[in-house]
This record gives C-alpha cells, sequence and structure tokens, in this order.
C-alpha cells in the first residue's frame, strides 16, 4: 500500500515500535542535514507553508502477531524526527524554549512520538535502533548523564546536541514545533510480512536509477508553476536546455551555478544549492529558464566546437581533446560577455589558444589538477574586476580582454603558476608521458602530429579512441638480447629514463605488430609469420616519425637528439605568453580570500569587502571580529553550535576572545595568517565561499602594482 500521510499520524500508533533492521547501517545524517531540515521547518512556520513533504518511509510488519514495524528504507528521517523532539523536550526542561500549552501537552507530544505506552512487552520506547545507536538512544530517553555516549562516538549524541543549540537559538516555541513537524508529509509505503525485508532492502539500494540531480532541479522549478506553465516552458525552455547538454543536463547545472555564485558546488548537493540559489536571486521562473537556456546555447557550443568562426571552431576542438570539462564555467561566462562587448573572433581565438597553452605547459610539466577548477571558476571575474579599476578610475583601457587574461596567468604562484621556458626545459625531457592520462596524451600528440598545418588529419583523436592508431613504444616495454647490444653498456638505464618520455613515442597503426622488433625492422618494414607486409617508419605519414626515417640506429644520443626536436616543436606550437598590459598605480591591493596565493604577514589591513559590500577597518583582529558578526547575522544557530564546539570559537568569554553576540566568542588574540585559518574554518564549516570575502590591503609599495608574491 502506498499513500501520502502526514508525519505525525504515521507515529501515532500507541502499541507499534519501529525496527530497524540489522542489516540497515548505523544512523548517518551529518550536521548539514540536520540544520537544512530545522531551516525548513522554520520556513514551514514562518511562512505559514500548508504542507512540506519528507520524502517516503517503507515498512513491512514485523510479525502477524504485533504492530511492530521494520523500516525498510526511511530510518534516517525517522530517527532523526525522534531525536528533534526529544531535543525539543529537553530545551523545555532546561528553559531553552518555551511552551505555553504546559506539561499535559509535553507529555501528550512525548507519547505520541516517543513512546508506545500500550504495547506489551518491557520495550516501550518507540524506536529501536541497532547496536551503538540503540545505547546511545535509550541513554537521552531516559536522561542518563552517567550512560550518554559522547559526542565524536555516536551521530545519535552529536545531533541530540546540535537540535539543542539550534532550539535554543531559535523563536519557535515547542507548539510552533510540534505544529511545523505536523506538517510534514511522506509517502508511506507498506509492504506484505510475506515478503522478504532484506531482498526487498537490496532491490531499493541497488536496482532502478535513482533521480538525477538535474531531474530535482527540473521538478522543483516547474512544480510550483500551473498545469498550463509547465507544459510551456518545459517546451520551451527545458527540452531545449536538455538537448543543448546532451539530455545530461547535471553538469551544466553546477557550471551554471558556479558561473552565478562563484562557488563549485558538489554533484551530491546541488539540487539544495541551486535552491539557495533560487531563493535569493529573486528571478521570476521565467527569466530564470530564459538565462539558462542562453547559457546551455554556450555550453553546448564550447563542448563541440560550433557556433564560431571555422578557427575558434577548431579551437575549441582541439581543446575538448583533454578530456576535462574545469574550464566550462569560464567558457560560459567569457561567451556571454564576449557577445554582450561585441569582442572580435580573432581576440576569441586569442583567449582560448592562451587557455591551451596553459593546459599544455602544465601537462607537460607534470602540474597537479586539482587548482584548475578553482582557477576557471574565477578568471573571468578576475580579468572584469581589473576592467572595472580602470572604469572607476575613469583610465582609458586601451588592452584587449586577452591581454588581461595573460596578465592573471603571468601572476599565478604555486600550483596556479604558468610554467616558464626554463622550467619547461627541465621536464620536458624526463617526463613519462605515456604514463599521464589518455585524454591528456590524445591532446598532445594530436596536436604535435599536426603542429599547425594548414593539412591535418582531424581523426587522429578518434582514430586512437577507436584502437586503430596506437603509441608505439620506439625502444621497447620489453628489452631482448638484441635491443640490449643496441643500447650498450648501460641499456638498463636509458631503458628506465627513457622508456615513456615523449621522445620514445610516436604513433603507429602497427602496434601490436612492431613489439620489440629491432629499430631496423620497425624503421624499414618486414614481413611477418604469416606473411603479412608490415610497413615500417620510413613509410609512415605520420610526421612525428619523421626524424625516425633518417637514423639507422635508436640510442641514447638519437633518443636525446628527437626529445630536442619534439620540444622544439612544443615551443612552437606553445610559447611563453607575454602581456602588453601595464598595470595601474596603486591606490590599494584587493585580493581575494579565495586565492591560495595571497600572502598576509606583514601586510597592513585598511578594509575588507564581504559579499561585495565594503568595510572600513584597522586591524586583522578587527576584520575578524566584524565578518564573524556578519556571519553571525546570517546564520546565528550555526555560529552558535561552532562556539558550543569550543574550536576557535567559543561559548565564554576570556582575554584572547573578542565577543560576536551573547554566548559567542572568537579566539582573535592571533596573527594575521592564522586569523585567516580561523575565517577558513569558519566558511568551510558553514558552506560559504571564500570568495565572498576580499581584503584591502595597503600597498607594500607607492608607485606601481608588484606581484603579491
Amino acid at each position: 500500500m502506498r499513500y501520502a500521510t502526514k508525519l505525525n499520524e504515521y507515529f501515532s500508533g500507541d502499541k507499534t515500535l519501529f525496527l530497524i533492521p540489522l542489516y540497515q547501517r548505523n544512523y548517518a545524517w551529518q550536521r548539514k542535514h540536520c540544520e537544512r531540515l530545522f531551516s525548513d521547518l522554520e520556513k514551514v512556520h514562518n511562512n505559514h507553508v500548508y504542507s512540506h513533504f519528507f520524502g517516503s518511509i517503507v515498512t513491512v510488519k514485523a510479525s502477524e502477531l504485533e504492530d511492530d514495524l521494520l523500516i525498510i528504507d526511511g530510518q534516517q528521517r525517522i530517527t532523526t524526527i525522534s531525536l528533534l523532539i526529544l531535543a525539543a523536550i529537553h530545551s523545555v526542561k532546561n528553559d531553552q524554549m518555551k511552551c505555553e500549552l504546559g506539561d499535559e501537552y509535553i507529555s501528550d507530544q512525548r507519547n505520541k512520538y516517543l513512546v508506545a505506552k500500550y504495547r506489551k512487552g518491557e520495550r516501550k520506547i518507540k524506536l529501536r535502533p541497532i547496536d551503538n545507536d540503540i545505547k546511545a538512544y535509550d541513554a537521552l530517553m531516559a536522561d542518563d548523564v552517567d550512560q550518554i555516549v559522547p559526542v565524536d562516538k555516536s551521530g545519535i549524541t552529536s545531533n541530540f546536541q546540535l537540535f539543542c543549540t539550534l532550539i535554543k537559538a531559535s523563536n519557535m516555541t515547542f507548539e510552533n514545533l510540534i505544529e511545523a513537524v505536523e506538517r510534514l508529509i511522506v509517502i508511506d509505503i507498506r509492504l506484505d510480512s510475506n515478503d522478504n525485508p532484506q531482498l526487498i532492502f537490496e532491490s531499493l539500494n541497488s536496482c532502478g536509477k535513482d533521480l538525477e540531480e538535474a531531474d530535482k532541479v527540473r521538478n522543483y522549478l516547474l512544480m510550483s508553476l500551473t498545469s498550463e506553465e509547465q507544459e510551456e516552458y518545459y517546451r520551451k525552455y527545458w527540452r531545449k536546455i536538455e538537448e543543448n547538454t546532451d539530455n545530461e543536463p547535471t553538469m551544466f547545472i553546477r557550471d551554471y551555478l558556479t558561473v552565478r555564485c562563484k562557488t563549485i558546488s558538489s554533484i551530491t548537493e546541488l539540487y539544495f544549492d541551486f535552491k539557495h540559489f533560487d531563493e535569493k536571486n529573486g528571478m521570476s521562473r521565467k527569466e530564470l529558464l530564459e538565462e539558462m537556456l542562453k547559457y546551455s546555447v554556450y555550453y553546448k557550443n564550447a563542448s563541440k566546437g560550433i557556433g564560431y568562426t571555422e578557427a575558434v571552431n577548431r579551437k575549441l576542438k582541439q581543446l575538448s581533446y583533454i578530456g576535462s570539462m574545469v574550464c566550462m564555467p569560464f567558457y560560459l561566462s567569457f561567451f556571454d560577455y564576449a557577445k554582450e562587448q561585441d569582442i572580435s573572433n580573432e581576440v576569441i581565438y586569442e583567449v582560448l589558444d592562451t587557455i591551451e597553452n596553459y593546459w599544455a605547459r602544465r601537462i607537460m610539466c607534470g602540474y597537479p589538477a586539482n587548482v584548475m577548477a578553482k582557477t576557471f571558476a574565477l578568471l573571468h571575474s578576475d580579468v572584469l574586476r581589473i576592467i572595472h579599476q580602470h572604469e572607476k578610475r575613469e583610465v582609458e583601457l586601451n588592452v584587449t580582454y586577452a591581454e588581461l587574461m595573460k596578465y592573471i596567468f603571468l601572476r599565478k604562484q604555486g600550483n596556479a603558476k604558468f610554467p616558464s621556458d626554463a622550467i619547461l626545459e627541465e621536464e620536458f625531457p624526463k617526463r613519462q608521458v605515456y604514463r599521464i592520462p589518455l585524454d591528456y596524451r590524445c591532446f598532445l600528440f594530436e596536436r604535435m602530429e599536426n603542429l599547425d598545418n594548414l593539412e591535418t588529419d582531424d581523426t587522429v583523436v578518434d582514430k586512437i579512441r577507436e584502437g586503430k592508431y596506437s603509441f608505439e613504444h620506439i625502444m621497447p616495454q620489453t628489452l631482448n638480447a638484441s635491443w640490449k647490444t643496441a643500447l650498450g653498456s648501460n641499456c638498463e638505464r636509458i631503458h628506465e629514463e627513457y622508456l615513456h618520455t615523449f621522445a620514445n613515442l610516436t604513433l603507429t597503426a602497427y602496434n601490436s605488430n612492431y613489439g620489440n622488433h629491432s629499430f631496423h625492422e620497425k624503421k624499414e618494414g618486414y614481413t611477418d609469420r604469416k606473411g603479412n607486409k608490415i610497413y615500417g617508419f620510413k613509410d609512415s605519414t605520420f610526421k612525428l616519425s619523421n626524424y625516425l626515417k633518417t637514423i639507422d640506429q635508436w640510442t641514447e644520443e638519437e633518443i636525446r637528439e628527437r626529445g630536442r626536436l619534439l620540444k622544439t616543436n612544443f615551443l612552437y606550437l606553445w610559447p611563453m605568453i607575454s602581456t602588453s598590459y601595464t598595470p595601474l598605480e596603486r591606490e590599494s591591493d584587493v585580493v581575494s580570500f579565495d586565492d591560495d596565493d595571497v600572502e598576509v604577514t606583514n601586510r597592513q589591513i585598511q578594509a575588507f569587502i564581504y559579499k561585495g559590500q565594503k568595510h572600513i577597518i584597522s586591524s586583522w583582529k578587527g576584520m575578524l571580529v566584524e565578518v564573524c558578526k556578519l556571519v553571525y547575522a546570517e546564520k546565528p544557530t550555526s555560529v552558535t553550535y561552532l562556539s558550543a564546539k569550543d574550536v576557535w570559537f567559543h561559548t565564554y568569554e576570556n582575554l584572547k576572545h573578542s565577543k560576536i553576540a551573547d554566548n559567542c566568542y572568537v579566539w582573535s588574540s592571533a596573527s594575521a595568517r592564522t586569523i585567516c585559518n580561523i575565517l577558513s574554518f569558519l566558511f568551510t564549516e558553514l558552506g560559504i565561499s571564500k570568495s565572498q570575502l576580499e581584503f584591502d590591503l595597503i600597498p607594500q609599495k607607492e608607485n606601481a602594482i608588484e606581484e603579491e608574491e
């Protein structure tokens, strides 16, 4: 049987126990899930929402003789609601929550949600968790301080305490909370007692396809509309968005949110992040879907290499070979800006070519890719910041967007830096190219094979992925006696040092045949055991094999020489960039808190910008306190909860603490670097993007903008 029911009615059985089967996992809701539930209940109360969907609960009768229910799916929700009601009762008892209807009302709610008072048998506590969870839950039910399981040992205990903290910071009364809970709606799915609960559980958790995040976003966008609007908006906007994203819009939605919010959502939180974004931005459904559709066109153009000139489309196609989508937020922002500002195709090409250069050099130098997502998420904003500085000072900007982008790349340091020629000279000969990801290899070999010749083979990557072309080790992966003789006394060192480098690799259509044949056979060709003619390097149409046609042996000298030739070609394709942009004379040094390379030691701060609003301060300590107060004003319950954890934030006064609010203090007797660590902890715990905060530092030099690093 499957039907919608109010949650309070689900709990109303006076003889029913909720039994968590042993094959279920332990209670696992995290703090963010509990905070989201509590926030939803506050919205239900404050906005007088009639009902709020709380998911489904799947049960089967434990036996024919009792009313007890085995919770096949939904134990997390039932356990969490039980903890919330228990925390509310505890909070009233400790004068941290008001209840105007008195003890009798509280007792009624306790009996409804937490106790099966008429059930026969020893256990009358309605919920029966498993293993360690039951010990923690029963101790809370008994209010037995000596038996309470520590917070770090039990999610039951920690979430109970979290709810107590949230209740204390909330304005809801006990009656308000109960009324909000009564408006929660669940889908009640009750199975026949003859069904095998283990098989049912396995089916629910391993079969079928869960809703994609994009499905949840679609439902969220359309369900609030009338039937006529749903039909119209689905056909006019959403279906086109799906078509533009190859019917997989989840990643597009994440990139769209990155563009709009300057933060990168995790896939598991995408729906909730989108919902939060929509609640804050104030756009109508039509405006929002129109904007998403517009960006989905840019997404399609960038991913497929269409919509622009032949040269730009080809460059986008070449970039797609890298196999990474981390540039997409930048593409969406840049293409929209380029259209608005009527940026020329030549500049668009130069921008994309510089990005390709950045990628190629970093791949060849083995730089980590994990910083790239943030780099490209903020790149367009970094360019706009310079443009706005010129507008603000009314100073003409006489360079292109591409030049500004190059300036930004050249200022990158640490893991995000643009590799110099000196670094490339050092890394190119020893880079183990054969061991890098296949997409990277395809990208490098396609570009190195075709260079920028007008007559190019656009099928190289496709044929590699189809298995028609492959990467050939000229010196084979296993040395036989003849190869050891050919390489000389240092054969083992040469093999280890050069085997997987670019110098020892080429493309071929005969990889499975070449094996460890001698270099002479690989060059001149030979007849295999079946009598088939195997053509050699001298007959190859691959330009990467041209040097191999001119030599008669493959020793360390030839390997090194070919490495030098390939490096020359690499630098021809991707020369070191420079910029013609001269920065403005410095009025202030505004740096983002999100910049990994920002250095605050021995720097003086004169203001900070939080969410676009500038605040004048005179010290790092003053900045810390003011930022904490702003964050507290936004999320008082979360900051209060952090204070209770007693890490950087505290509930008590101390000479080294500064007050944020009543019973809420921050450790402030610290260096600038430690203060940044405290803020980083705060922002991470509360899910605030560090890009929302900027520091306005006093310039280190008066005349010109220097490199901060």
